[in-house]
Order: structure tokens, then sequence, then C-alpha cells
């Protein structure tokens, strides 16, 4: 359900424009404001929301760079479809959040990973170099540690950075800026996440498996190792969202 927008109180440190850019594009991620339909008028947000009209224009124009709506000089401004929002930035992820959305997206994005990251692991363990390797081993480290002690903030902040350090060492580039932007992605959505004593303990080892593979320089263990890893991501991140599995392979 989309929280009540009235009743919202924004908030610093983040811009106002974009709270409240998060806060219309829930309506329009949930329908409440359809494709195609004539958006609120600076006027209409600035005494709806009792903003500046500064603040109202900003909060517009930030919606139209990110492909919700559509400005048209002198004509109204229009609600554009789904395949145009830039499902990939920050206040569209807070949008889906906030419409209730977020685990659909989820899903998405793990059968995305579920594509790529594997032969990052792959390429890594053709092509690291000795700093490479000692450096996963060393993350792994610090998250056996961090789950040893309970830290679930520290677990998760050390898993993205693994995830970058393999995508990085792939030697490919396009893979390592799209598991980059993935990665931020995933920051906004675990934003309020918390894992469990026994989660935290199953990525660390986890890691451990696909860090060995990668170290052992066997690219088809180190890609199965990922998989694996990432198919049980997404069931644990899933649940915790109360959706549905992602799509068998």
């Amino acid at each position: 359900m989309v929280d009540s927008l009235e009743a919202v109180e924004l908030r610093e440190p983040r811009r106002l424009g974009e709270q409240l850019a998060a806060l219309l594009g829930a309506e329009i991620v949930s329908g409440r404001i359809a494709s195609g339909q004539q958006f609120p008028s600076a006027e209409e947000i600035v005494n709806r929301f009792r903003v500046s009209r500064t603040v109202a224009r900003e909060t517009v124009q930030t919606l139209a760079v990110l492909g919700l709506v559509r400005l048209q000089h002198g004509k109204r401004t229009e609600v554009l479809p789904e395949e145009e929002w830039n499902i990939l930035s920050s206040v569209v992820q807070e949008a889906l959040r906030r419409a209730g959305k977020a685990d659909a997206f989820l899903g998405d994005l793990y059968e995305f990973r579920l594509l790529i990251e594997p032969k990052s692991a792959a390429l890594m363990a053709e092509n690291a170099t000795s700093e490479r390797l000692a450096e996963l081993q060393g993350l792994v480290d610090e998250i056996e540690l961090a789950a040893a002690e309970g830290h679930s903030a520290a677990v998760l902040e050390m898993d993205r950075e693994f995830h970058n350090l393999v995508s990085r060492a792939s030697g490919n580039r396009v893979l390592a800026a799209a598991s980059r932007d993935i990665r931020e992605v995933l920051g906004t959505l675990w934003r309020l996440s918390e894992l469990s004593p026994a989660e935290q303990r199953e990525v660390a080892r986890q890691h451990r498996l696909i860090a060995d593979a990668i170290a052992s320089s066997e690219p088809e263990a180190a890609a199965a190792a990922m998989y694996d890893h990432l198919e049980w991501a997404s069931r644990s991140d899933l649940q915790r969202l109360g959706a549905a599995d992602i799509r068998q392979r």
C-alpha cells in the first residue's frame, strides 16, 4: 500500500525535492496516477505539500530526468509508461518500496545477477592477480569475523565489497560497471534489512567457497559457487519481503 502522502513529514538531510520525488513517484509506480494521465502542476504540489515553488519545480524536474513524467513547454506534464522509468535510480527504488512493489523488482534484479555474476567469478578465476586474490581472501576474513560477532550491517557491507571486487577483477569493464550499479540498487533495498545470525554464518560460508574456487583457478567451480550463492540470496531476500521465488533456471 502506498504511504499516506499528506501524513509523511519531509525531513533533512536529504534534499526536499528528492524526498518529494520519491513520494510522488510512489503514486506513479503504484498506478494511482496512470501512464498518460496529467501529473500535478507545480502550483498543486506547492499547495498540497506546503513547499516552495523552487522545491516543487525541482521535484518535477527530477521525475522528468528519471523518465517518470514528460515536461512539455506550454502543455500539461504527462505521466510516462514503466518502460521509460530509470528503475536503477535511488529515487525510483524508494518509490517502488513505498508503493509495495520492491519485491517484484528484486526478483528481476536477481535474475540479472544470475546472468552476469557467475561469469565474473569465472573470469576472475582465470585472470586475477595475486594482489586481487589476497584482497578477496581478506574480505572473506572480514565477513567471517563480522558474522561471528553478529554484525549484520557489516556483513552486508562486506558482501557488497566482495561482489564489487569480483566484477572489477573479471577484467571486463562492462560487467564491472553493471555489477557496480546493481550493488548501488541493492544498497537502497537493503537499507532496512537485517540478517539473522544463521544467515550471516551462511553468507560467510558461501563467500569462502567462492573465494577458494577463484583462488584455485577453477572457473567452472567459481561460477557454480557464485550461482548457488545468488540463488540462496534471492530466496532469502524475497522471503523477507513475502514474495514468490525467482523463476527457475
